[in-house]
């Protein structure tokens, strides 16, 4: 079994004045708390207070509201940080920032071991940091690839006191809660070809913003203060240049540890990111106290550039790959079933517009920033939306006037095969596609069990080539195999291949054998995403071969009022380079047609611990084929898949 530590951090808090947000404070030595950490013999199974400053510095470099500074159009995946106590403050603004910018599951952190005191170049724990109001967790899974590579050595007894780590651990709990770490002390014992293999490792946990590298590296210490500038002056240079070479050879009045900074810009390098520069200063600066001996600090940050390549061995096969001329990645929306006739079509009648429906939320900015928004079209689409033969119980037919209006809300690819695409015979069918070519729409999808030219579609998107097919299984079974080769035929000429399915029971939310036996197939043929509709609620999601299938996305427009579950829908907004998958989960309320996001407030005042969007993420979880941690991020309202 795993030993499992407890770890004591306390630093040796310098009675200076620092700035907050409301001034100038002065800062004191909080004599409760332990001045060294304790004997190993003593951290076996305590738990303690763990906080490296004065709670009042702590409290006081978090509280302050700063200006996000981070925007780039690709995630962060590497950052500068200070881990010296004057500095408090700069890492509450790198971590704030962030936390405004994108959500981190899990922050390596490589810095010095400033003792010394390991044989290994590289070395680590098995750890469960206390912060006082959380735990931080070491995540296993890395730390166990690390050491497969014979990267790192555990060293528990040099690690646990090594404040270049644990000075950054409350931070983390604060703006990141429930977020994992990898701690990484470097000795002096690197050497370059070491330190380079290092850089190569961790660069492929860093693809999509979930995992963020942090060198927790101080610059020059000792100095007076008007020196500082000029080498931080120089270091941001070094930095800018990616000029290892330089930095290996700075004396230690430059910085504390060349080795980590060394990695950070070799793994970002290998990334493609871009360097930032967000604070040079010193100790001396924010002190207000010049003539001490200061210590000066850089922080920066390092943006992944979707214009750089993506290496093909990444992927399987040439769907995997995406061009390397995009300039950020694939941004996809998928809602389930629009049907604009009956008590729908009274209600648009009655407004006069979608804009009733839709604009609960247009407000909350879901359908911005896409390349493709689509739902499957639950009809046909005839001339002034005329009935015609046969005539059935349930029969839809929409105006063109009324479903050009989608085009408001950044819709621009139907699936239309579902079983009431022949509502109107093959007459409508005929006007359906007519009019969608003629009102701009892309669409693929042919009456329901057919497959044929009419299945798959081709569609440009920000330099990316976008297969689509379109089938329906409502009323009996279709040729599988018919299907399974549209995609393989799609798989070899496009980037990114999505499958949309017309299937299912039902009122029923969990998928049934067909669906998931055929989902599988679909992914296997070469589909890097499947989109599931017809339900008229929402179904299981699954995550097959590292790639996601949504079997139900329930109802977006429709009139069934019968039920809160009918009433209840999810929207998908999928971010992807090809490299990645960054799912977004968006529950939608529809309250008698009308459309908003679930709340994120509790219902009632007393009412704290279920949201009515935590509620259906929690049964959503249930519902869904996986394992916890899928479960759990379902819960959380995002999936992150990687390293397809």
């Amino acid at each position: 079994m795993t030993k499992k530590i407890i770890i004591v951090s306390s630093a040796i808090i310098l009675a200076a004045i620092l700035l907050s947000s409301a001034g100038v404070y002065f800062c004191q030595k909080n004599n409760s708390r332990p001045s060294s950490p304790p004997a190993a013999e003593d951290q076996i199974t305590e738990t303690v207070d763990t906080f490296p400053y004065d709670l009042n510095i702590f409290n006081a470099a978090t509280s302050r509201d700063y200006p996000a500074q981070m925007a780039t159009s690709g995630p962060i995946i590497a950052g500068l940080v200070p881990h010296h106590d004057l500095a408090s403050g700069l890492a509450a603004e790198f971590f704030s920032s962030l936390a405004k910018k994108q959500k981190v599951r899990n922050f390596i952190i490589i810095g010095p071991l400033h003792s010394d005191a390991s044989l290994a170049p590289v070395i680590s724990g098995r750890f469960i940091w206390d912060a006082g109001f959380a735990r931080v967790e070491n995540n296993y899974q890395i730390l166990d690839e690390l050491e497969a590579g014979k990267l790192v050595v555990d060293d528990e007894k040099d690690l646990r006191t090594e404040h270049s780590i644990y000075n950054l651990v409350p931070f983390i709990a604060h703006y990141f809660p429930g977020a994992k770490i990898v701690p990484l002390a470097l000795t002096s014992h690197n050497s370059p070809e070491q330190c380079a293999a290092l850089a190569v490792a961790l660069q492929k946990y860093l693809a999509t913003g979930d995992t963020v590298l942090l060198a927790s590296v101080d610059f020059s210490h000792y100095l007076p203060d008007a020196q500082t500038p000029a080498k931080n002056s120089r270091m941001i240079e070094l930095m800018a240049n990616r000029d290892c070479a330089a930095i290996s050879g700075l004396k230690s009045d430059y910085l504390d540890s060349p080795p980590a900074l060394i990695i950070l810009l070799q793994a970002a390098d290998l990334s493609g990111a871009s360097f930032n520069i967000l604070a040079s200063t010193n100790s001396g600066a924010i002190t207000g106290v010049p003539e001490l001996s200061s210590t000066s600090y850089i922080t920066a940050y390092f943006a992944k550039d979707f214009s750089a390549a993506i290496d093909p061995s990444a992927g399987s096969g040439p769907a995997a790959v995406l061009p390397a001329n995009t300039s950020r990645p694939l941004k996809l929306l998928f809602f389930g079933d629009i049907m604009l006739d009956r008590h729908v079509g009274e209600k648009i009648k009655a407004s006069g517009t979608l804009d009733w429906i839709l604009d609960g939320l247009n407000n909350d900015g879901i359908f911005q920033g896409n390349d493709i928004v689509s739902a499957n079209l639950e009809g046909a689409v005839t001339d002034n939306g005329t009935r015609l033969p046969p005539e059935l119980s349930i029969d839809f037919a929409f105006t063109p006037k009324v479903v050009g209006q989608l085009a408001k809300y950044d819709f621009n690819y139907f699936n239309i095969a579902n079983n009431h695409l022949a509502d109107q015979g093959e007459n409508g069918i005929i006007e359906t596609e007519k009019n969608l070519t003629a009102l701009g729409f892309n669409f693929a999808g042919c009456r329901d069990r057919a497959v044929g030219d009419c299945t798959a579609k081709v569609v440009g998107a920000n330099g990316h080539r976008i297969g689509f097919t379109g089938a329906s299984m409502v009323y009996g079974t279709l040729d599988e195999n018919l299907l399974i080769d549209k995609v393989k035929e799609l798989a070899s000429s496009t980037d990114l291949v999505v499958a949309q399915m017309h299937w299912g029971t039902e009122y029923k939310h969990t998928a049934n054998q067909n669906q998931i036996e055929l989902a599988h197939k679909l992914i296997d043929a070469g589909a890097d995403i499947v989109i599931g509709s017809h339900p008229h609620v929402v179904q299981s999601i699954e995550i097959y071969k590292n790639k996601p299938i949504f079997y139900s996305l329930g109802n977006f427009i429709f009139d069934q009022y019968f039920s809160t579950d009918t009433q209840e829908e999810l929207g998908a907004k999928i971010a992807t380079d090809g490299n990645f998958f960054q799912i977004d989960l968006l529950p939608i309320k529809s309250e008698v047609t009308r459309l908003r996001p679930m709340n994120d407030q509790p219902a009632f005042a007393k009412a704290t611990a279920d949201t009515e969007k935590n509620k259906f993420l929690s049964e959503l979880a249930g519902w869904s084929i996986g394992d916890t941690s899928l479960k759990s991020e379902i819960k959380q309202g995002e999936i992150l898949i990687k390293g397809r």
